[in-house]
């Protein structure tokens, strides 16, 4: 049996969440860091839904699989995905309680209720939403189907106004089973023994701006518990100490290169700058956020695209960042 100390330890840990929220501004490379963090889960041994919605799939390509639709795919050992949309999560909704499609048809598919529904202000993000909170407490046999979700949320706006709508709801709407759901999504989100947000961030000014106001909304106007920042694609220091800095210098004190040496120095000087702006912007998140910061350096591919390998190891580095 565990201990005492080891038991909260397991339940502090962010890969041990029943809900991980992985959010942050566009192109900060969420997708990733949600991809290396539902591996690590899978890792743990605990059955890991990666949950995404409306999304130019990546994580078939990061798990060398096709590309993820609105059906529940396995990606990997103990880890599966899904790309739902507004439509896939009303209509799963509507069969889980109308239970035979005949009459799911007859009520969610007429013209009328159509118009009604695309009448209704967030319903869309509500209906996805829902969908993550459902998978939470999905079960079989008796047992959760999903031990963890992690959510590959929208961008930074779009996020927090998914997230207000239960708490919108249950101000406003009459009591009946759309309150109690919302109460018990809120419930859900407000829950740091059952729910982690992680904000994803690069260290450039507007991104890590970002990061903090985005991790202050977070925890004072939802309730949601940041547990880690990760700033992403962190330019290495190789090109500052060693035997690369003195080959940049050295070029840089050459009479004009032919094209091939200017190319080379010109790229080392692009991996200088970009270092140095990130460790600006690392001191500046260092001294303004209040939960743990997590490098993930910039990983470097032929194509331009992660493979199954790059994924293992981003995974690897981030269990080692948080242990």
């Amino acid at each position: 049996m565990p201990s005492v100390a080891s038991a909260a330890g397991l339940m502090n840990s962010l890969f041990q969440k029943r809900l991980i929220l992985v959010c942050g501004k566009g192109g900060v490379g969420r997708s990733t860091v949600a991809a290396t963090i539902a591996s690590n889960c899978a890792k743990a041994g605990r059955n890991t839904l990666l949950f995404e919605t409306n999304a130019n799939d990546r994580f078939g390509d990061y798990f060398g699989k096709p590309a993820v639709g609105t059906n529940v795919v396995s990606l990997a050992p103990n880890l599966s995905g899904v790309n739902t949309t507004p439509a896939a999560a009303l209509e799963e909704y509507g069969l889980m309680i109308l239970k035979f499609r005949t009459a799911y048809e007859m009520v969610f598919e007429n013209r009328v209720t159509k118009a009604f529904l695309r009448a209704i202000p967030g319903l869309d993000d509500y209906a996805l939403l829902g969908k993550a909170w459902f998978h939470t407490t999905e079960e079989k046999r008796g047992k959760p189907m999903w031990d963890t979700v992690v959510f590959d949320m929208p961008a930074s706006g779009h996020s927090l106004s998914m997230l207000r709508i239960p708490k919108v709801i249950i101000e406003t709407v009459p009591e009946g089973p759309l309150t109690r759901d919302a109460r018990t999504i809120s419930a859900l989100l407000a829950d740091p023994a059952r729910t982690a947000a992680v904000v994803v961030t690069l260290a450039e000014e507007m991104p890590a701006n970002e990061a903090k106001e985005l991790s202050d909304k977070l925890q004072t106007e939802l309730g949601v518990a940041t547990q880690h920042v990760i700033a992403n694609q962190v330019y290495p220091a190789t090109v500052t100490t060693g035997p690369v800095k003195q080959i940049i210098t050295a070029l840089e004190a050459s009479p004009p290169l032919d094209p091939t040496l200017a190319a080379l120095l010109a790229h080392g000087r692009l991996m200088r700058d970009r270092h140095a702006l990130n460790q600006i912007y690392l001191e500046q998140l260092r001294k303004t956020i209040t939960v743990p910061l997590t490098e993930m350096p910039m990983r470097f591919t032929a194509n331009g695209g992660l493979t199954p390998t790059d994924i293992t190891a981003m995974a690897d580095l981030l269990a080692k960042a948080l242990a």
